[in-house]
């Protein structure tokens, strides 16, 4: 694996060229440790290339089934919904013996991890933190994994970008909602951390800002709590909303929360015109959030049916519904 290994214009097979995110020049070890995406679930294509490298009957049919029109099912069930690997795929047909070059052609670029920013540069300029939750189901998460057995002072590759979208307002007079559950607060910490340090500089703040925060337990996950009760009592944040929904009574999760206070809601976006945030789970939480904000903004405006649907999405061409959110 520690070899140098090149890519060269001889190879005899037609129109085969090097996915222009490889390097010309690596080491094995290099490339499946930084490049390549040995976890994500193997698609057809390679299947069908491993098929010519595997020796034992029973083992190419198997993999000659998966890859076929006739075993269209088996492969959704076996493959891409169980989130198999390449690994577990190579372990259930041990004489496959696929050569590097196939892997190189077939497996997918390993990604960056994004993450959202909780800090602000007027509050920390030398320093950058973001949340994030550890992934343990349905298997260890690749970079929560990394990140959580890093030590001290050791070296972290980021790649900075920039943006515009998911910002909190420069205008101090405008009002905002920001919704977030587990690691999703991490962005509007950032949002908090900017926005008290504008206030303690004597900047106005006439617009007010509301949190609601979902975790499981008071005593476990819930997030900065001292740092966001001391924004309160500060006047940096108007209203904090906090639901825990592995303890008994009150709100479960944040959309309840916000139904629960649904006229201060409404005053909020309909009559206030204040922003509205979301970060988190795409298809739980923030489908959720949309679709109890929909219903809530129809009937305490009274409004005919389907108005509050058109209501959200007007929030949205306005830039004042805005999500960072990931599934």
């Amino acid at each position: 694996m520690s070899g140098i290994m090149s890519a060269t214009s001889t190879t005899q097979k037609a129109k085969a060229k090097l996915p222009v995110w490889l390097p010309i020049t690596s080491t094995l070890e290099m490339l499946f440790k930084h490049h390549l995406d040995i976890r994500a679930v193997p698609k057809k294509p390679l299947l069908r290339s491993l098929v010519e490298h595997t020796t034992v009957e029973e083992d190419k049919r198997k993999v000659a089934m998966l890859c076929s029109k006739e075993g269209g099912q088996e492969y959704m069930t076996k493959v891409r919904d169980s989130q198999m690997t390449l690994l577990e795929l190579l372990a259930m047909i041990p004489s496959c013996m696929p050569p590097v070059t196939v892997l190189l052609e077939h497996l997918p670029r390993l990604n960056p991890r994004p993450y959202s920013l909780s800090s602000s540069p007027l509050a920390t300029p030398n320093t950058i933190s973001w949340v994030f939750t550890l992934v343990t189901e349905p298997r260890p998460g690749l970079a929560t994994t990394w990140m959580s057995n890093l030590q001290a002072m050791t070296e972290v590759m980021v790649q900075p970008r920039t943006g515009h979208h998911f910002r909190p307002p420069q205008d101090l007079s405008q009002s905002y909602v920001m919704v977030g559950a587990g690691s999703g607060l991490g962005p509007f910490m950032g949002f908090l951390e900017e926005r008290r340090v504008r206030k303690r500089n004597g900047e106005e703040m006439t617009g007010d800002c509301w949190l609601v925060f979902g975790c499981r337990s008071k005593d476990k996950d819930y997030l900065f709590k001292e740092v966001l009760e001391q924004m309160v009592e500060e006047g940096v944040l108007t209203k904090l909303s906090v639901t825990f929904s592995r303890e008994e009574g009150g709100p479960k999760y944040v959309q309840d929360s916000l139904k629960e206070d649904k006229q201060q809601l409404v005053m909020w976006l309909v009559d206030q015109l204040a922003s509205f945030y979301v970060c988190g789970d795409a298809r739980g939480m923030a489908r959720g959030v949309q679709e109890m904000v929909e219903e809530v903004v129809e009937k305490e405006k009274g409004w005919e049916e389907g108005e509050g649907v058109k209501y959200v999405k007007k929030m949205r061409e306005e830039k004042r519904y805005k999500e960072d959110i990931w599934t």
